[in-house]
């Protein structure tokens, strides 16, 4: 393995991209290489180093897949056992696909359900009221038919531990994964963790020239802890030195986890990308028009890379983002953390660090996704402006400010506030707030507290105040 040439690719990468901290560990064949970068939080001298904790997002999600694997292992559920078997409050918005629905299809994502996100930034519901509001979700594609990806059926899959084992996942995963691997400075939550010293704090551009979701490139700053807990779709906090143990057991076909029959279930693709350009993949399959086939597998991407088949999950929270990756048949295995919110670093390392290991070093991956960084900045900025050119603020609305005031109710989502303050009117939802800049007539601009996480959501409300419709989450609320 060369070390000396790792280093540099990642030192430089992560300079270009202006990330304050990153760590990485890659496994091949019997060597292993963890190492960190930069500093736990900008502006301050403390060095990440691979025992440094940073938060991993998605690829929490393979993780909860294994822990399926095992109950498989066990003879404790099987993978095409009707989720309803287990979890009998389990209801869809179709009674048909809630009787239908299999444990597999839970952790393939062919549910045929959107991600509904805004649910978990209302901080209050647990996985269980979350699940109880799945019913409430139109869908927006037929029951197996096609990929959409969304978090909420893997919250599913924490219940469905829960219901077999008598343990909450977070108890599951730490005794059956970390402890079973000596990942002991890895934590199935914020507040599962038990020292905070040698912690990557979180890192949001905040100039608002872009929206939040485009905002790729420019000065990082700390951002609030997020604080994400009991999170089967994505909560894991952990190390570089702990996800090398992780990365080992990928390439021993998951021992001394699961069965290796069990392992290549997990690994076998079983749903087909359509649009992948229309994805979460769109920036690879941009510059990746080579790739053959893109799939997904049990809490894992699989497709081609270089002629060779590889897994892949990448993982964001705010404040934070990771991949890992491994190649079965080559016996390699890498992953990346950054402490910072947007960015496509992480991408870029995965395939720099690929080429090192695949002896096939062609391409400027760093260059290249700043690239199609710059264009996607640019395409959601000018969708912006012009937006913006179309506004006629001086069309007011049709009932004044104090009518619009009340709670607003939707039933998927929930409750929403609106209170006059000041010159403006305030949204309240779960623990955040926004405030609603007139925009035109009866429409307004949320600005929300998140600004560093959350875009603008553009509110319409009927002439009379009495519904408001999210016209970014296509979700009506109607005045209680």
């Amino acid at each position: 393995m060369n070390t000396q040439q790792l280093n540099e690719t990642i030192s430089k990468t992560l300079t270009a991209w202006n990330i304050p901290g990153g760590a990485v560990a890659v496994a091949q064949g019997d060597e292993i290489f963890a190492q960190g970068y930069g500093v736990l939080k900008a502006g301050q001298p403390e060095a990440v180093n691979a025992d440094t904790v940073f938060a991993i997002g998605s690829t929490t999600k393979a993780f909860t897949s294994a822990l399926i694997g095992m109950l498989v292992d066990e003879g404790k559920l099987n993978w095409d056992d009707p989720v309803v078997k287990y979890l009998p409050d389990f209801q869809l918005y179709d009674d048909w696909v809630t009787n239908n629905v299999t444990v597999r299809d839970l952790l393939c994502h062919r549910l045929g359900l959107e991600r509904a996100q805004k649910l978990y930034y209302h901080r209050g519901y647990d996985q269980r009221e979350i699940m109880r509001r799945m019913r409430y979700l139109r869908p927006t594609s037929n029951f197996r038919t096609q990929f959409q990806y969304a978090n909420q059926q893997y919250g599913v899959a924490g219940l469905l531990i829960e219901a077999v084992t008598g343990k909450s996942w977070d108890d599951f995963i730490t005794e059956r994964i970390f402890n079973a691997l000596n990942m002991s400075r890895s934590f199935s939550g914020y507040d599962r963790i038990t020292d905070h010293k040698n912690f990557a704090a979180p890192h949001a551009i905040l100039d608002e020239t872009y929206p939040a979701g485009v905002r790729f490139l420019g000065d990082q700053e700390p951002t609030d802890q997020f604080k994400i807990v009991h999170e089967p779709a994505g909560s894991i906090h952990t190390t570089a030195n702990d996800l090398a143990q992780w990365l080992k057991a990928l390439l021993q076909n998951g021992t001394p986890l699961i069965q290796p029959a069990t392992f290549n279930e997990l690994t076998t693709p079983q749903v087909v990308m359509q649009d992948v350009l229309n994805s979460e993949l769109a920036p690879l399959a941009y510059l990746q028009p080579a790739t053959h086939f893109w799939t997904y597998a049990l809490g894992w991407w699989a497709m081609d890379y270089r002629g060779e088949k590889v897994l892949m999950h990448g993982g964001q929270m705010p404040g934070y983002n990771s991949a890992v990756a491994f190649f079965p048949q080559r016996k390699l295995a890498l992953a990346v953390m950054v402490n910072v919110h947007q960015t496509l670093a992480h991408a870029a390392l995965f395939y720099a660090i690929s080429d090192i290991l695949l002896d096939k070093q062609d391409r400027d991956w760093s260059s290249e996704f700043q690239m199609v960084a710059q264009g996607y900045m640019a395409q959601v900025k000018g969708q912006v402006d012009e937006m913006r050119l179309t506004r006629n603020p001086n069309l007011p609305p049709s009932i004044g400010f104090d009518s619009f005031d009340g709670t607003f109710s939707n039933d998927l989502y929930g409750e929403m506030t609106v209170t006059r303050k000041d010159d403006s009117l305030q949204l309240t939802y779960g623990v955040n707030t926004a405030i609603l800049e007139h925009w035109q007539g009866d429409t307004f601009l949320a600005h929300w507290n998140l600004k560093a996480f959350l875009d603008d959501s553009m509110i319409a409300f009927s002439p009379d105040g009495k519904t408001m419709t999210l016209l970014n989450d296509r979700a009506e609320y109607k005045k209680v």
